[in-house]
């Protein structure tokens, strides 16, 4: 029975488009799941990608840049400061150049100074403080949101409904450090996102428990 579970959530997962356009709905939706919605092995795949690829574009560029990796169901955001256009095209070509399946790349490195301490130390407190209003909503899980700040600049990721990217976008321009949002969701239906949870839940409760220590 529970090999037959995981197969037809394997079969359900395969079968939902990867992104569809955004339609809007008014009605307010709880959080179904607390789980990541990517599968076990594209969350691999995001922290090996964000791993090789900083430091494929910190050994070519140096340290007159600061570039940030940040991938997400295989879409990624590279973000930070270089010195000119020139270092912003091979940062992306060094991402692109690893061997794996990238499906989209948003390269919104700016061209300038590198960012001081205290600047990414904003960032971080303001990225934190997105974090935190959105499990205060209680309508969005925070594993299902990505926020990336940089220089007041909130970038959001993520799998979600249409309500719930309103939910996120609505968070992140009314916290305080946050001057722009910029959204790279990817937007299904309700539906289809309840469909994913099912299937992320159904794989969960198969998985064996932890083996206890022995005493």
């Amino acid at each position: 029975m529970r090999l037959r579970n995981i197969a037809l959530a394997l079969a359900l997962a395969a079968s939902l488009p990867a992104c569809v356009p955004m339609v809007v709905t008014g009605a307010a939706v709880g959080v179904t799941a607390t789980m990541d919605r990517r599968s076990y092995g594209v969350q691999v795949e995001d922290s090996t990608i964000e791993a090789k690829a900083s430091s494929a574009i910190s050994t070519k560029l140096g340290p007159t840049a600061r570039v940030s990796v940040t991938s997400f169901n295989r879409v990624v955001l590279l973000s930070g400061e270089v010195p000119d256009e020139a270092a912003k095209a091979e940062a992306e070509r060094q991402l692109r150049a690893q061997p794996y399946q990238i499906r989209t790349v948003y390269n919104e490195l700016t061209i300038g100074p590198r960012s001081s301490f205290s600047q990414q130390s904003g960032d971080a407190l303001t990225t934190s403080k997105v974090k935190a209003r959105l499990v205060e909503t209680k309508e969005i899980s925070s594993t299902q949101v990505k926020v990336v700040t940089e220089s007041g600049v909130a970038y959001l990721m993520g799998i979600v409904s249409p309500r719930e990217q309103e939910v996120a976008t609505f968070v992140g321009t009314t916290t305080t450090g946050v001057r722009k949002v910029v959204r790279l969701f990817e937007v299904m239906t309700p539906e289809q996102i309840r469909q994913l949870d099912v299937v992320q839940e159904s794989l969960n409760s198969s998985m064996p428990a932890p083996a206890k220590p022995a005493q």
